[in-house]
């Protein structure tokens, strides 16, 4: 849930232990969201499956709504 309404919770998900990977789909998902900067990330992965399980990555991204 966001703080403030000009605020937005994006969660992405990759395979594996790809944090590259990760952070250039979070970079995709913040991109409907006019001029939007990312306030807080967190991580999330499996160390045990790191190369079969999943990479994720929650951020609040803070942007401009639309007139």
């Amino acid at each position: 849930m966001a703080l403030i309404r000009t605020q937005a919770l994006v969660s992405v998900s990759v395979p594996g232990y790809g944090l590259g990977r990760a952070a250039a789909a979070l970079e995709q998902a913040i991109v409907p969201y006019a001029d939007g900067r990312i306030v807080a990330l967190t991580r999330s992965t499996n160390w045990a499956g790191a190369f079969f399980g999943r990479t994720e990555l929650l951020a609040v991204v803070e942007y401009t709504p639309a007139a």
